[in-house]
């Protein structure tokens, strides 16, 4: 709808609050265009370019601005109730019905983070009608009926955060209720696993570092919601690709499903990896052995374990 130099985001910031006040999912976005960089005021999220273009028109028409159609680094993803979850570099929106709510604010001044949307890691829940996300070291969830997203956590207690080089994702567990996820995942730090109230009504760690050089790698909740499976292994060094396959119940209490095999010799040595899947009442899972003395290739096969038997 509009683009600025950088040097003059002010402006183009004004021109954003006085769109999104009138009832437009709008959002600003930094965009190189023959090599400097400008800021868009961008409006509305189009499967097509034809669809943006008659939206343009309607818009043009009614605010007496012009408009270009372009393309623009949002997701999309669908909730319930034929309502969206919109996020745009700088805000989460819900979109539908009668027109679309902004429930969370990434940035006030001209967002320059290149990496949203896919850096807050959101994830829909079972029934797609809350988010989970990641943003400035804390967790949030916000719901399809547009209320302000919510804290899980605290700054820094626990950390949470994402990282391009570790890659996970919240986890929903099966009636909703819960998120799992990661506390300072990062490569070479002890990583513990924690859970949360989708509301914010509690929160609690359930593999917490329980040697000082543990990581969690993988994990899934179990079906039947009082526990939540996952992989964990040595934090330091980069020759561990997995670890064991344990079992945390809601209370902390930590169970080894598979532990990891470590002989004398390296052909004896094995690890469990992920990605952890329960699929048809199975858990499915990968096992990797080392294949040289210098620890550089791998043989990764592919194994599974009934639910029952967890």
């Amino acid at each position: 709808m509009r683009a600025v130099p950088l040097a003059e985001r002010a402006d183009g910031l004004a021109t954003l609050r006085q769109i999104e006040t009138r009832g437009y999912l709008a959002y600003a976005y930094q965009a190189k265009v023959n090599e400097a960089t400008w800021l868009r005021i961008a409006v509305g999220a189009f499967a097509s370019r034809g669809e943006a273009a008659a939206f343009g028109r309607v818009f043009a028409a009614a605010e007496g601005m012009d408009f270009f159609v372009t393309r623009a680094p949002i997701r999309v993803l669908p909730g319930a109730g034929e309502l969206d979850f919109v996020v745009t570099p700088s805000a989460l929106w819900v979109r539908g019905g009668d027109g679309a709510r902004k429930v969370f604010t990434f940035a006030t001044e001209a967002p320059n983070d290149g990496r949203l949307p896919a850096a807050i890691l959101p994830e829909l829940s079972p029934d797609s009608d809350a988010i989970a996300f990641v943003y400035d070291d804390r967790l949030y969830t916000a719901t399809v009926d547009g209320d302000a997203a919510l804290a899980l956590t605290e700054p820094g207690a626990p950390w949470v955060a994402a990282d391009t080089d570790y890659e996970w994702r919240p986890g929903w567990s099966p009636s909703g209720r819960y998120v799992a996820f990661l506390d300072q995942a990062f490569w070479e730090y002890p990583i513990e696993l924690w859970v949360a109230r989708a509301d914010g009504g509690e929160l609690r760690c359930l593999a917490c570092n329980r040697d000082g050089q543990s990581r969690v790698r993988w994990f899934v909740w179990h079906p039947g919601e009082d526990r939540v499976l996952f992989v964990e292994g040595f934090a330091m060094g980069t020759v561990a690709v997995g670890g064991g396959l344990y079992s945390a119940e809601m209370d902390g209490t930590v169970r080894t499903v598979i532990a990891v095999e470590r002989g004398g010799k390296r052909e004896d040595y094995e690890e469990i990896a992920g990605p952890l899947r329960i699929e048809d009442g199975f858990l499915h899972f990968r096992r990797v052995r080392w294949l040289d003395d210098n620890f550089e290739q791998i043989s990764i096969t592919d194994d599974r374990l009934p639910i029952g038997r967890l």
